[in-house]
């Protein structure tokens, strides 16, 4: 039986599809061991539970200046705190080291998030183990990314003194000719919509096979503290009488809108008539986000105005049990990936309003080449103009759209590539008999 060791970056729409990674890997009998710290160790729990062997390296959050105590989790963290993350991470290098070298039995592999590569390949490197990228994308947004850098995988691959690089300086590496040079590359999507471009991926920019597009992975199902109660949730899109009725906005776990932007929104949801849900980021506690005090609050007049056909819900939510309601008719998204994901398999017409890194890779894939989303707003610090975006809204579940009739059918192509004989699903065999081979 291989083993595994998996080491997920600290964020939800990261995390959770590794620990589904982590599902489908145990379900086809590979032996896991998940990297973890204390705070994040809840979240595991039910994977745990459906695979009492996977096992669990639990080591202290390392300290860092830049990170106030007891935060752990990328989700209470503005996006300008991802290299200190990194930093951080990086010094559980040695700690890893010490445990894989007394071992009686250590990984074959590692399998980690593209980010942290600046010391997880260095670390394969030193330990003579292969090292997996998990890109939580697909492979139109890493040929656009990593293109520019095929050719410097060569030269760090073939260093003998990698081994020797400063693993806890993140600015030293670069990150992605380490991706490129890396055994293999994990995608959350699906053959059939890599398509072509996967193969151009593999041969002009890995230069090898060893790519799987093995999605779509899920968000494995986890309890979240403070979460939002499914029930009431659905007994009031249950009293919504048209299907296909409601707006749902929603811009993920890391995206914060500025005081501008929600003033904006909230005029365009009222403006529209529409019945909606809105779910809210918290306000984060305790963190410089650069921002204003406004950040991620909603209007003080929004929810008196607009009572009685919608719902402002704070905190996490169960959005793809909300997406899925028959009720819900259209999606102003971020265009993350998994979001997008969650969206393109419940059959509802995608708004985008791509935010930043992939999302307008996403975006461009999403509107320009496969024609199920239509783009209401774009950038992280735009305002839209409220009647612009409430007339959107209001046509998003008022008329037929061709985008979400080919929506419907790509989240049909998608389910049925990880049903047993599918594409993703054969891809994840492929893969598990490669980590399994002697």
């Amino acid at each position: 039986m291989a083993h595994i060791l998996v080491i997920p970056y600290p964020a939800p729409g990261h995390l959770l599809p590794t620990m589904e990674l982590a599902n489908q890997l145990s379900n086809r009998g590979l032996a896991i061991t998940f990297v973890i710290t204390p705070k994040i160790l809840p979240l595991l729990q039910p994977l745990r539970s459906v695979h009492p062997r996977v096992e669990t390296l639990i080591l202290p959050f390392p300290t860092h200046s830049a990170i106030p105590a007891g935060i752990e989790n990328m989700q209470e963290l503005p996006l300008s705190f991802i290299p200190s993350i990194i930093s951080a991470f990086s010094q559980l290098y040695d700690p890893i080291l010490q445990w894989f070298l007394s071992h009686p039995s250590p990984p074959v592999a590692i399998i980690d998030d593209l980010f942290f590569t600046c010391w997880t390949y260095p670390l394969a490197c030193r330990l003579g183990i292969r090292r997996l990228v998990f890109a939580p994308s697909h492979a139109y947004t890493l040929d656009a990314l990593w293109s520019s850098v095929s050719k410097k995988g060569d030269e760090v691959i073939n260093d003998d003194k990698v081994d020797l690089v400063d693993h806890h300086d993140v600015l030293k590496a670069d990150v992605n000719a380490y991706n490129i040079a890396s055994w293999g590359i994990l995608l959350n999507s699906f053959p059939e919509l890599d398509g072509e471009m996967l193969d151009h991926f593999k041969k002009n920019v890995l230069g090898h096979d060893r790519a799987w597009s093995i999605g779509p992975l899920f968000s494995f199902p986890v309890e979240i503290s403070q979460k939002i109660s499914t029930d009431n949730v659905m007994e009031w899109l249950d009293m919504c009488k048209e299907d296909n009725s409601v707006v749902y906005v929603g811009f993920g776990s890391q995206i914060t809108l500025t005081g501008a932007q929600m003033e904006a929104l909230a005029d365009a949801i009222d403006k529209s008539g529409v019945r909606f849900i809105w779910t809210v980021k918290e306000p984060m506690k305790g963190v410089q986000t650069g921002g204003t005090d406004d950040n991620s609050v909603v209007p003080t007049w929004f929810e008196d105005r607009t009572a009685g056909r919608g719902l402002v819900l704070r905190g996490w939510v169960p959005q793809a049990s909300i997406l899925r309601h028959r009720a819900v008719g259209s999606y102003l998204t971020h265009c993350g990936w998994n979001s997008t994901f969650e969206g393109l398999l419940s059959g509802v017409l995608l708004l985008a309003w791509p935010m930043q890194a992939d999302h307008f890779h996403n975006a461009k894939l999403l509107i320009d080449k496969l024609g199920v989303a239509v783009r209401v707003c774009e950038g992280q610090g735009t305002v839209p103009d409220p009647t612009e975006l409430a007339k959107f809204l209001a046509e998003s579940v008022g008329r037929s759209w061709p985008e979400r009739a080919r929506a419907v059918e790509l989240g049909r192509v998608a389910l049925k590539s990880i049903s047993s004989g599918g594409s993703s699903y054969m891809a994840l065999d492929s893969l598990v008999k490669d980590l399994s081979a002697k």
